[in-house]
C-alpha cells in the first residue's frame, strides 16, 4: 500500500526519497515501500541537524520525506523553504499534533495508505510485482550519507547487486545458524549501514524482529524481548563489560574469589578451544560448574536464549570478546563500511580470534598496502560517492582497489586484526606514530571511564579529555566522603583526580613509553551527537573535539615541566 501510495503521489523509477525517523517498524516497512516504487531510499538520522538535513534532501534531489514524529515534522517545515524539489512530506506518527496534517503537502502514513489501497481497488494489475521483477542488478537501492568525522556528508551509491552480495556472503558463513525461529531485538540505526542490512537480512533468514522502545531502554528490552540472535555495536557489550565488572566489585569479597575461579575455570577451558586443541575432562568439568553456578545466572540477565551476536561499526577490545564467551554471550566481531554495504570480513563460528576482526568473506578480496592500509574488492564495494567523482578516485583506484582508510596486518590464516584509522594516526614532535584506538579501547576496561579522546598529534608527549562515568563516579564519592553541590566541581576534587592517575598509570604500564598519556582533563558533560562530539554512529569527532576544546588540549602543553616530558 506504501508502494502504491508514493506511485499515485509521482514517485517515479530512481525517484529519491528520505527516511528521518529512529529504528521502528515504520522504517523499515517504509524502506521496502520505497523500494516497492522502484524509488531510492535515502536513510536521514533522526539527530542530523537542519544543516545536514537540507544539505542531503537538496543533494539527493528528494522528492519525498518521510519523517517520524511531530519534531521532525516541525524541522522540515522549518526548512522547508529551502528544500525547492520536495514535493511531499509523510509523517508516521502526529499523535498530540493533528493540526499539523493540514499542512500543505503534508500527510500521515495512514493517508498514504489510503492512497495506495484507493489504487489497488481500482485495477488487478500487480504493479508491483512487476517493479520488482524489472530491477536490475545494477539499479540504486540506497544512497547513504556518511556521517564522517570533519566536512560535508558524501553520499555513498549502493546498488542491489552489492546488498545481494552480502547477503549471499551471510548465508555461505553463518546462514545454517539461523532459522525462523530465531528472535532479534533491533536497535541498531537504519540509518547506518550496518542497521540497514539487519533490516533487509530479514528477508532471507525469516526471523522474528523486535524494536527497541530506544537505546536507553536496550537491556531493559532485551530481558522481555529474550533475543535469539543479537547485531550490536561493541559499544552495547563495553557497557555490560563495565556493568558486570562493577557489580562483580561491589560484591563481598567471598563472592568475589568465587567469580575469579569462575573465570580462572572459563579462560583454561576456553585457552584450548581458541587454540584448536580439546580441554581436559577436568578443565571441562570446572566450566560446566563454573557455568551451572556463576555464569547462568549472569546469561540470564541477556534473556537467556542468546546464542550468537554480531558485531560491527567499531574495534571490539579483545579482552571483553574473550570475556563475553567465557559467560556465555558469543561474539563474531566482523569489518565493513559503508562504503562496502557492511561486512567484507567476520570471524568464523567455529574459529574466532578475539581482537581481530576476522577473514575476508567469500566473494571478497583484501590485501595490505605497502602503508599499512586495508584493500578491499568487491562486488560489495559502492559505485561511487553520489555526484562527487572527484571524491570517488581518492578511494577507488585506476584497478578497483577500494581504500579503506584502516590500518591493520594480516596474519598467515588470513585474519585481519585493525590496529587504527589511516587519518586518525597521531604522530607526535618526535616522529613516533601512536595509535589513538588501541589507548582509548583499554582505557575504557575501566568502570569509571566513559569515553575518551587520545590527543598529541604535531605535540611533544600525549594528552587525553576523559568522561567519567557518572554513576560510578558518584557511588565513589560517597563512599570517600567527597562532598559537593554540583557535578562539575565533583570532577575537579583532587580525590576524583587521583583515582583517574591511577587508572592512567594503570593504562599506561600496558603501553610504549611514547604511548603514554601525560596528563589528562576531565570534562563535566558527555560526548554526544547533539552537542557535535560524536557522529551519529558513535564515533568522537576528532577534528570537532581538538577545536571545541581547544583550550583544554593547550592548556596541558603549558606550564612548569611540560617540556621536561618529550619523548
Amino acid at each position: 500500500l506504501i508502494s502504491l501510495g508514493l506511485i499515485e503521489l509521482g514517485l517515479a523509477p530512481g525517484d529519491a526519497a528520505c527516511i528521518v525517523s529512529n529504528t521502528n517498524l515504520e522504517w523499515a516497512t517504509t524502506d521496502m515501500g520505497i523500494l516497492g516504487a522502484r524509488g531510492v531510499t535515502v536513510p536521514i538520522y533522526a539527530s542530523n541537524t537542519p544543516e545536514d538535513c537540507t544539505y542531503i534532501a537538496n543533494h539527493c534531489d528528494a522528492r519525498f520525506i518521510f519523517v517520524e514524529d511531530t519534531k521532525q515534522l516541525e524541522k522540515f517545515l522549518a526548512i522547508r523553504p529551502n528544500l525547492p524539489k520536495l514535493k511531499t512530506i509523510i509523517a508516521f506518527n502526529l499523535i498530540g499534533s493533528p493540526q499539523l496534517a493540514n499542512e500543505k503537502d503534508v500527510i500521515s502514513l495512514d493517508a498514504l495508505k489510503e492512497l495506495g489501497k484507493r489504487a489497488s481497488q481500482r485495477s488487478t494489475d500487480d504493479l508491483i510485482a512487476r517493479n520488482m521483477l524489472a530491477i536490475k542488478s545494477t539499479d540504486i537501492f540506497t544512497i547513504c550519507y556518511t556521517s564522517g568525522t570533519t566536512g560535508v556528508p558524501k553520499g555513498v551509491v549502493l546498488s542491489y547487486d552489492s546488498l545481494a552480495s552480502i547477503i549471499e556472503d551471510i548465508e555461505k558463513v553463518i546462514g545454517g545458524f539461523f532459522t525462523e525461529k530465531d528472535v532479534i531485538l533491533s536497535f541498531l540505526p537504519m540509518s547506518h549501514i550496518f542497521g540497514k542490512v539487519e533490516a533487509m537480512a530479514v528477508y532471507q533468514f525469516g526471523w522474528q524482529v523486535y524494536y527497541a522502545e530506544s537505546i536507553e531502554k536496550v537491556f531493559q528490552n532485551i530481558g522481555e524481548v529474550r533475543p535469539t540472535v543479537m547485531f550490536a555495536v561493541p559499544r552495547i557489550f563495553e557497557k555490560a563489560y563495565v556493568k558486570i565488572k562493577a557489580s562483580i566489585d561491589d560484591s563481598p569479597p567471598g563472592k568475589q574469589k568465587i567469580f575469579a575461579k569462575a573465570m580462572s575455570a572459563g579462560r583454561a577451558y576456553y585457552e584450548k578451544i581458541w587454540a584448536g586443541k580439546k580441554p581436559t575432562l577436568l578443565e571441562r568439568g570446572a566450566f560446566e560448574l563454573a557455568k551451572a553456578v556463576v555464569f547462568k545466572k549472569i546469561y540470564a540477565k541477556f534473556g537467556g536464549r542468546l546464542r550468537l551476536c554480531v558485531a560491527g561499526g567499531a574495534p571490539l577490545p579483545k579482552d571483553i570478546g574473550e570475556f563475553m564467551q567465557i559467560i556465555g554471550i558469543s561474539i563474531l566481531e566482523g569489518f565493513g563500511l559503508t562504503e562496502t554495504c557492511a561486512a567484507v570480513t567476520l570471524n568464523p563460528l567455529k574459529k574466532p580470534k578475539f581482537g581481530a576482526i576476522g577473514r575476508p568473506l567469500p566473494e571478497v578480496a583484501a590485501k595490505i598496502a605497502e602503508d599499512g592500509e586495508i584493500l578491499i574488492k568487491s562486488r560489495k564495494v559502492m559505485n561511487g560517492y553520489f555526484k562527487n567523482p572527484e571524491a570517488t578516485a581518492e578511494v577507488i583506484d585506476a584497478t578497483g582497489w577500494f581504500h579503506t582508510g584502516d590500518i591493520g596486518v594480516m596474519d598467515e590464516e588470513g585474519y585481519i586484526r585493525i590496529t587504527d584509522r589511516k587519518k586518525d594516526i597521531i604522530v607526535t614532535s618526535a616522529g613516533k606514530n601512536v595509535a589513538p584506538q588501541k589507548i582509548e579501547n583499554i582505557s575504557k576496561a575501566h568502570k569509571y571511564i566513559n569515553q575518551i579522546m587520545v590527543h598529541g598529534d604535531k605535540r611533544n608527549f600525549l594528552t587525553a579529555l576523559v568522561v567519567l562515568d557518572r554513576e560510578e563516579t558518584i557511588k565513589f564519592a560517597k563512599e570517600h566522603n567527597i562532598l559537593y553541590s554540583e557535578y562539575h566541581e565533583h570532577v575537579k576534587n583532587p580525590k576524583i583526580q587521583a583515582l583517574v592517575q591511577g587508572i592512567f598509570d594503570d593504562v599506561n604500564s600496558k603501553l610504549a613509553s611514547y604511548e603514554t598519556v601525560k596528563r589528562f582533563k576531565i570534562l563535566p558533560n558527555e560526548f554526544t551527537v547533539d552537542s557535535g562530539e560524536m557522529t551519529p554512529s558513535l564515533k568522537v569527532k576528532r577534528k570537532f573535539c581538538s577545536e571545541k576544546y581547544r583550550t583544554e588540549l593547550d592548556s596541558m602543553y603549558t606550564g612548569a615541566g611540560a617540556h621536561a616530558l618529550e619523548q
